[in-house]
């Protein structure tokens, strides 16, 4: 169990690294003296190099030793962290963050059939939904205190504090995971081919993750501008999303329900809760339930979707996990690209009707005839 909890750090230094810049997005922008949507741009970026770069790499990378492979990414991710810290220019930054995403896709697509490996008496869904813990881990605390940090302390500082819990990372990691462990054993090599039901649900993947950075992607000028909510409390609005996530992740982990059918639920509680926030506008009671219910979903939405595709190609997990990986990166990427473009075309409100009406779309794609309908993982 030792060995989940250290891929759970991994996971939660990984998604933490993503998602740094949407908590600091004011204060990186003042200080390059650049507009908050070519901050964003920071997240658009890193999703599609991290989309561009899954699949091959991931295939490139396969026959890799699974400890050494986890402990690279890591240290690339503590570099361009720490490189970060000291950066004084905007394209300096954007250019460590490429760099970083280039680790994203590997790692991700890695990380489930691993934990599966390294714990062969727990079953795959509760190992699986241990070692993503770290996902809304990061929107529990990662986010939240590198926003309070960015606040208190500045932006840079921020960087320099997930460099430092990436190297822990790198330590127990040595430390604590066996070096004979291979998790390709009994899975085939090369990319997913005749599988069209494969292919759907990462469109489908792309859709609904595209619903959610639309409007999170700019969640803090949304706090600000929409709900007026002051700053003092943004940390602790976030912090409500994270803990509603980890909720999500662990009932979502237990839940003996087909994958599709968690995707839909969650799908759809994704775009209600977006619609909701702009329904209600200013009442800063209600953002508090529509940011718990927003924490939920993707939460959910994360564990069911990837568990989709390796039901649909189980004897494929690494590749099969890597076109999830690809698919929802152009999500992020997308959905930052659309918010931004929404945001400086007619103003902050107008990223929430968007998201709403992508989310609409999204939830049609799952009616689709030729998608897969779902079913349950094994659990060993």
């Amino acid at each position: 169990m030792r060995a989940l909890l250290v891929l759970m750090l991994g996971a939660f230094v990984a998604q933490t690294t993503e998602y740094l810049p949407i908590g600091l997005l004011p204060q990186i922008a003042h200080s390059l003296n650049v507009s908050e949507a070519r901050v964003g741009a920071l997240v658009t970026g890193y999703a599609w190099v991290a989309a561009i770069s899954a699949m091959p790499l991931t295939l490139a990378t396969q026959r890799l030793a699974r400890r050494r492979l986890l402990m690279s990414l890591l240290g690339v991710m503590t570099a361009t962290n720490t490189l970060a810290a000291f950066s004084s220019s905007y394209l300096v930054l954007a250019t460590l963050r490429v760099a970083t995403a280039l680790t994203h896709g590997v790692f991700w697509s890695m990380i489930a059939a691993y934990a599966v490996q390294l714990e062969p008496d727990v079953p795959a869904t509760r190992a699986t939904a241990i070692a993503l813990g770290g996902i809304p881990l990061a929107l529990v605390v990662g986010v939240p205190i590198a926003t309070a940090i960015g606040h208190w302390a500045g932006w840079r500082n921020a960087f320099a504090a997930y460099a430092v819990l990436g190297g822990i990372a790198i330590l127990l990691s040595a430390r604590y995971l066996p070096a004979a462990v291979d998790s390709n054993i009994g899975t085939e090599h090369g990319v997913p081919r005749g599988n069209a039901s494969l292919y759907w649900a990462a469109l489908a993947t792309t859709l609904t993750v595209t619903t959610h950075f639309i409007g999170y992607t700019y969640i803090v000028p949304v706090l600000s501008d929409v709900v007026h909510l002051p700053v003092a409390r943004h940390a602790a609005v976030l912090m409500t999303f994270g803990l509603a996530g980890a909720a999500g992740t662990i009932v979502s982990g237990w839940l003996d329900q087909p994958p599709k059918r968690l995707s839909i639920i969650a799908a759809g509680g994704v775009t209600a809760s977006q619609g909701a926030i702009l329904l209600t506008g200013s009442d800063q009671i209600a953002v508090w339930l529509e940011m718990a219910l927003w924490g939920w979903s993707i939460s959910t939405l994360i564990v069911g979707l990837q568990s989709w595709a390796i039901a649909i190609a189980p004897h494929r997990a690494n590749t099969a996990s890597s076109l999830y990986v690809a698919a929802f990166n152009m999500g992020i990427g997308t959905g930052a690209l659309i918010g931004g473009a929404a945001l400086d075309a007619d103003g902050v409100a107008s990223v929430l009707k968007v998201g709403v009406v992508t989310g609409s779309i999204a939830l049609l794609s799952f009616t689709m005839p030729w998608g897969l309908p779902g079913r349950r993982i094994p659990s060993r």
